[in-house]
């Protein structure tokens, strides 16, 4: 005997069901229903798939169904939701009804699963208003005109705002007053898609409170319906709690690193110090095999503590810049000078490799806000991260530009940075597959220094798509007395 496909046989499934069951899309349009819906409700399946809802509910229900099909896909949550409505029979009397609904994923694609049970007409019927309610989150019903609608009790405790104080409102009441003209277009551009949206992704969201105050939040939109005839849910939370704890774990995590920082460094200057002595005592030895001999190990043991002091430098300069302590952009700097710095600094390195290493661009002055120690840190990761990937007969060219911003881009002949790694590439101790596969030295802090350095100084360092080999860009404001 054959087995049916899995589609087929969650088809059967629904088909044979005892109660009777509809699917719909997101914006209300019947998609399927079964042979017990037909025989409940007196439709036949040519009367309602394609149709509106509309079709199966009565006139004064409308919104309750509607509110709950926005709050489904706002919540995008697979729970059920229940509720006590009336469904309409083909001949037109209303029919009391168990609703049960379901946010059901298929694929990319979302459908508004229900079941509908005849119950006995004396249980009072649920409103949306007790359902609304009952959410944990605070969730605000918008219109087309961006109006609040409808709000729950929680948002009342998370914005001060009794429901009657917002109905009609503008939902930019609820957005700092800075932030209002840019909220009001962002809405425009998100009213009408019917799809589940994070506010402000990758930027911190903050919500208004009635006596002004702010605090952040995270924000999930759903828009359904048409153009005419629109609703948008926002479902709220309050992030106080979250930023609380992230700023602590920040804090301790740099308390961590200063503190085994620390510990390590003393040791190691220790190691560094007795090598240095053992080299002075080898050199009163007179058995020369047994001078190289050793000295061959003091210098190993010299290399590998100079390597493990550059990664604790590395990570207390990273604790201090996230934990603002650097004061990276208290300094005055030109990024031509400090290029150019950076280029001879490293060039003798370049040349034992077998590289071309050169600065070009223009020779006008960049003067940037940045503390020139902290500049050129930033840069000397990027030309020096370059010089390690390149490979012998390759060339890094550092480029400059002026113009608006300072530009520096460090371009170079190596393998580049593979696509999908672009962001990667910035994690700290993130070894690329590139780097792995070469056995290239490196503890992966290089990237996420320089651009934490130029971040904290109001620029950015990006990774850009080459042609051949690899290139970063790092962009700095002009500083005032440049302009």
């Amino acid at each position: 005997m054959g087995h049916a496909a899995p589609g087929e046989a969650l088809l059967r499934l629904f088909e044979d069901a005892e109660d009777a069951r509809v699917l719909m899309d997101t914006d209300g349009l019947v998609v399927l229903v079964n042979a017990s819906f037909e025989e409940t409700f007196g439709w036949s399946r040519s009367d309602v798939v394609g149709n509106s809802k509309r079709l199966l509910v009565p006139e004064h229900l409308q919104d309750e169904y509607s509110r709950l099909r926005v709050l489904l896909v706002a919540t995008d949550s697979h729970d059920a939701v229940r509720m006590n409505l009336r469904a309409l029979h083909q001949d037109g009397t209303e029919i009391p009804v168990l609703l049960t609904a379901r946010l059901i994923h298929l694929g990319e694609d979302r459908l508004v699963s229900l079941i509908l049970q005849p119950r006995p007409d004396a249980d009072p019927d649920t409103g949306f208003r007790e359902l609304l309610d009952a959410l944990l989150d605070g969730n605000v019903i918008v219109d087309g005109d961006g109006r609040i609608v409808m709000a729950n009790d929680q948002v009342e405790a998370l914005f001060g705002y009794r429901e009657e104080e917002l109905v009609d409102r503008p939902v930019e009441v609820l957005v700092p007053e800075a932030a209002r003209a840019t909220h009001d277009s962002l809405r425009h551009g998100f009213t009408g898609r019917a799809r589940r949206h994070a506010m402000g992704r990758g930027n911190r969201v903050l919500g208004r409170r009635k006596d002004g105050s702010t605090f952040p939040i995270q924000v999930l939109l759903s828009s359904i319906g048409t153009d005419e005839n629109v609703l948008v849910s926002a479902t709220i939370r309050d992030l106080s709690g979250v930023e609380e704890l992230m700023s602590r774990n920040d804090e301790l995590r740099g308390q961590f690193l200063a503190t085994v920082s620390h510990e390590l460094r003393t040791p190691l200057t220790t190691i560094m110090a007795s090598s240095e002595m053992l080299v002075d005592v080898l050199a009163t030895l007179d058995d020369l095999d047994t001078r190289g001999q050793v000295a061959a190990y003091a210098d190993r043991i010299m290399r590998a503590a100079r390597r493990e002091l550059t990664l604790i430098d590395d990570l207390l300069a990273l604790t201090s810049i996230e934990a603002s302590e650097a004061h990276v952009g208290s300094g005055l700097a030109d990024l031509g000078v400090v290029a150019r710095g950076a280029v001879a600094h490293l060039r003798e390195r370049a040349e034992a490799a077998g590289l071309v290493l050169d600065v070009v661009g223009t020779d006008e002055a960049l003067l940037v806000s940045v503390q020139e120690g902290w500049l050129a840190r930033a840069v000397g990761c990027l030309v020096d991260n370059a010089v390690k990937f390149t490979p012998p007969g390759g060339q890094v060219t550092v480029l400059l530009r002026g113009g608006a911003d300072a530009e520096l881009e460090v371009r170079d002949t190596g393998p580049g940075v593979p696509e999908g790694e672009q962001e990667e590439v910035f994690e700290r101790l993130h070894r690329g597959r590139n780097a792995v596969a070469a056995e290239t030295p490196g503890a992966g802090l290089g990237l996420t220094i320089a651009r934490s350095i130029i971040r904290a100084a109001g620029g950015d360092v990006e990774a850009v798509a080459a042609e051949h080999g690899g290139c970063f860009r790092l962009r700095l404001p002009l500083a005032e007395v440049a302009r």
